[in-house]
């Protein structure tokens, strides 16, 4: 089930049900998703520019590639 959060996430990360925004304005991650797929915009794959994983529990303001997401 896709759910809005609260949760901030990059807006470079990118997964098939992240490309909408939720009513709120919220974008559409499922973090507990076992399927879900995520791209970085930034490298088109499924890492970042610094080699680690892209997705919602790896993308955070801790990295040098993250870019909040208003």
């Amino acid at each position: 089930m896709v759910q809005s959060t609260n949760r901030f996430f990059c807006a470079m990360l990118r997964t098939k049900s992240a490309y909408w925004r939720a009513a709120d304005g919220m974008r559409l991650f499922d973090p507990e998703s076992s399927t879900a797929c995520y791209t970085c915009v930034l490298t088109q794959r499924p890492a970042g520019p610094d080699g680690l994983p892209a997705d919602v529990h790896n993308c955070s303001p801790d990295r040098a590639c993250f870019k909040a997401d208003h």
